[in-house]
């Protein structure tokens, strides 16, 4: 899990204007204002692994949008996917959209894409818990498929395992993104 997981915000550190991730609200306006340079980003190799850390700071208040109701953080990031995943496919021919669980599903699963985005759309998770892809009650793909993948109709996903072995999903998963070619999901 935590190789996986830190491989994808290795990518997303290293090439925030290529790689969109919906992040809370707060640290995604921070991200946007303020692009990789965001975050300090110390790499050390230890025995052909690598390690990374990522220290958040503190975001200006001017940059900090505050929304009043649910259904304003609904729309305003639907608005974001929209334009992110336009901007992306006219620069370089494809979006790559990195999603966590929890409330951006619900924020995702009313979402009724605006164009053919979804085709030219590679989508990675940026946490998993080690239960089958295919359990509902509890994996992130399987909520995503259910609310708004399967409808979108979104197939170029980075899909998990699924097993109980976490540093076999990471490694697997690691291996599963670095496959995947940069024009797909840029490093």
């Amino acid at each position: 899990f935590s190789r996986a997981l830190i491989g994808l915000q290795k990518t997303i550190t290293m090439n925030l204007m290529n790689l969109f991730c919906i992040v809370p609200m707060v640290v995604g306006s921070f991200l946007s204002t303020h692009g990789a340079d965001a975050f300090a980003s110390p790499i050390s190799t230890i025995a052909k692994t690598c390690t990374f850390s990522t220290m958040l700071h503190a975001a200006p208040a001017k940059n900090v949008h505050i929304l009043h109701t649910e259904e304003d953080v609904t729309s305003a990031v639907h608005q974001i996917v929209e334009s992110a995943a336009q901007e992306a496919i006219s620069s370089r021919g494809h979006f790559a959209l990195a999603i966590p669980g929890g409330s951006v599903l619900k924020v995702l699963s009313s979402l009724n894409p605006s164009s053919d985005w979804v085709s030219k759309t590679t989508l990675a998770f940026v946490n998993h818990k080690c239960v089958p892809v295919d359990d509902v009650k509890s994996a992130i793909e399987a909520q995503a498929r259910t609310k708004f993948l399967d409808r979108w109709g979104l197939t170029d996903i980075i899909s998990l395992g699924g097993t109980s072995d976490g540093a076999k999903e990471a490694a697997e998963y690691e291996e599963k993104m670095r496959a995947t070619p940069e024009t797909k999901l840029p490093r």
